[in-house]
């Protein structure tokens, strides 16, 4: 993984670099579209097989954001990145990783993802009557007794998807999900 984590950090670099050479032919918005389209997608791309990975790993992909915010905004290294993220509406790696897992995972749980990813979700049904009987699409947590077993797809994806409020698991479609979800994740992060 970490192969893949350098060729992907040296192939955002390369385009970031051009992207910097030409930033003063470009306005705001087709700077900001096509670093979306190249570095972005990029980033994005297996982004959930990077859930687990611990965070001086993920470090310098989010260095990679930190570079493309401020070529689109036009800042300097001085000043601080959070409040441009925010102004982009840009999700930090960590939350843009959880984001697509959760996507996954509610694909999962309304069948439209492949059916061995559904197969490592079980849906939580208590053996007694208890308040949580009510909780629609709550997912049972499997018992790891490794490390490593912890950043699998099971694990770690049915915690984040229990750390969600109700309302978020409720959605009707995809387009409300991810549109509520990233709200959700945003105002966790930024407020």
């Amino acid at each position: 993984m970490i192969q893949v984590h350098d060729s992907e950090y040296k192939n955002c670099s390369y385009h970031l670099r051009n992207f910097g050479k030409v930033r003063g032919f470009l306005s705001d918005d087709p700077c900001k579209t096509a670093i979306q389209c190249l570095v972005m997608s990029r980033m994005d791309y297996c982004s959930t097989l990077l859930a687990g990975i611990p965070q001086n790993q993920r470090r310098r992909l989010q260095l990679i954001q930190y570079k493309a915010a401020r070529i689109v905004s036009q800042t300097a290294k001085t000043e601080h990145i959070t409040p441009i993220l925010a102004d982009l509406h840009w999700l930090p790696c960590q939350q843009r990783t959880n984001f697509h897992l959760l996507t996954l995972i509610y694909k999962c749980l309304h069948h439209s993802a492949p059916s061995y990813l559904e197969d490592l979700l079980s849906i939580y049904t208590p053996t007694r009557a208890l308040r949580s009987a009510d909780a629609k699409f709550a997912l049972q947590q499997p018992v790891s007794r490794k490390k490593v077993g912890e950043n699998s797809f099971s694990c770690i994806g049915q915690r984040l998807w229990n750390d969600i409020p109700m309302y978020i698991r409720d959605a009707q479609s995809i387009n409300v999900f991810r549109k509520s979800l990233k709200t959700y994740l945003f105002c966790k992060y930024y407020h």
